[in-house]
């Protein structure tokens, strides 16, 4: 198996949280950082499949992801926090920081496994900036009009969409943009995975593609770069 590389942030010995999980499988190669400086340093230049930042001071851990989401370099990374606390407060915060997934509590790879190997293989994104239209699935309202935003970035499985209001973290939405270079809007269902505010007062929210209408995947792996599977 080919070796993918994760960066583990913590001034303590992990294993025995993360010992039994996918992360401390063979084909796995885990740099460990004792610091945030040293994480800041050297996490930029390794381009790791995942960062794991232990989150025993959730506000010190939010501080970290906020910075490595706002440095271009390492903004797209995947990262998961490690948290020792069950507040839900404290989960919000790390994930409005930026955090893909909290592990909370007693990790149990059977229920946290399958996430973190869906970090450890996200798929090549690229960065652009596009209009975006989206439409909020609810049973309350059905006419309610497409609410503009941007695209960030996307990749096959999804996108980083810049809005004015706030996402839950759940929301399907019906989302359609167009990508550079083409004159026809390309259209998918998606759910919001993850929700941070931004530095100018706005929200950014990760999406992810559950259905790509039409030829959807193909244009998209086309303008990323990427082989589309058969």
């Amino acid at each position: 198996m080919q070796s993918r590389r994760i960066v583990i942030v913590s001034g303590v010995d992990l294993s025995a949280e993360l010992g039994d999980t996918v992360l401390w499988r063979a084909g796995i190669e885990r740099v460990f950082c004792p610091s945030v400086s040293a994480a800041l340093e050297t996490i930029p230049s390794l381009s790791p499949s995942l960062t794991v930042v232990d989150a025993s001071d959730a506000g010190a851990a939010s501080d970290l992801i906020r910075r490595l989401r706002l440095n271009p370099p390492t903004r797209l990374l995947s990262v998961a926090a490690l948290s020792r606390s069950s507040s839900l407060e404290d989960e919000a915060m790390l994930r409005g920081a930026g955090a893909n997934v909290v592990l909370s509590g007693h990790v149990d790879p059977f229920l946290w496994d399958g996430r973190l190997e869906d970090l450890l293989s996200v798929p090549r994104r690229r960065e652009l900036r596009v209009p975006v239209l989206f439409e909020v699935w609810s049973r309350f309202d059905t006419g309610a009009p497409a609410t503009p935003g941007w695209a960030l970035n996307v990749s096959v499985k999804g996108a980083l969409i810049e809005t004015e209001e706030l996402l839950d973290v759940g929301s399907k939405l019906d989302i359609a943009f167009t990508l550079p270079g083409s004159n026809a809007d390309l259209k998918a269902l998606a759910q919001v995975v993850r929700e941070m505010a931004d530095a100018n007062g706005g929200y950014r929210a990760g999406v992810e593609f559950l259905v790509l209408r039409g030829d959807a995947r193909e244009r998209l792996a086309a303008f990323i770069g990427e082989p589309v599977e058969v």
